[in-house]
């Protein structure tokens, strides 16, 4: 039985829009990422509805599956380890203010990966956290299809994961609002990114 798993990251919200840092602030989508859940919903009406649906515990990826869900019964599984990176005291600011009070910090997080940011948790950290509840969930053999619906950061490092990379290439892998990877289950803990359907 070949088993698929699509790994989408949550309809927009105003944090997304003013480019502030979210993290694990809890802040619902707006109209217009639920406008994009829709479309995703539509794009995938071929393959819809999952046999599994999982999501962060915060809002925003839990109103992106609902949509996601409407018309169908699959249960939602809310998973807080899915949830977004901790970016402490960076969460509810933007670049530009991340820029003007820990430069070097913000340069240190793009180019190593090694930094704490103040007050969160490092991207091994997160790897290590969502690496583990995605091969969790990857791992059982009761669904043909499954997504996961979670955050920027989290999409990034499970791509990492997926693909072998560092999970200090984390940034090349993050994806927009609504925006999908579909990952192939070729045998318990190896998996192959795919194109999307």
């Amino acid at each position: 039985m070949s088993q698929t798993i699509y790994i989408i990251r949550h309809g927009e919200t105003d944090w997304n829009r003013a480019k502030r840092f979210q993290g694990q602030t809890d802040i619902a989508l707006n109209d217009e990422g639920r406008l994009q859940a829709v479309r995703l919903a539509i794009k995938l009406a071929e393959v819809l509805p999952f046999d599994r649906l999982v999501a962060s515990d915060l809002i925003r990826a839990q109103e992106t599956a609902e949509i996601l869900n409407r018309g169908y019964d699959t249960p939602i599984t809310v998973d807080e380890g899915l949830r977004e990176m901790n970016f402490g005291q960076w969460e509810g600011l933007n670049i530009n203010a991340i820029q003007e009070r820990w430069p070097n910090e913000l340069q240190a997080w793009y180019d190593s990966g090694q930094l704490t940011v103040p007050g969160g948790e490092t991207q091994e950290e997160l790897f290590q956290r969502v690496w583990q509840r995605f091969q969790y969930w990857a791992n059982k053999e009761d669904y043909q299809k499954m997504a996961i619906v979670c955050h920027g950061a989290v999409c990034g490092v499970l791509i990492c994961g997926v693909l072998g990379r560092p999970h200090q290439e984390m940034h090349q892998y993050m994806l927009a609002n609504t925006g999908m990877y579909v990952v192939t289950v070729e045998s318990q803990g190896r998996y192959k990114l795919t194109t999307l359907p």
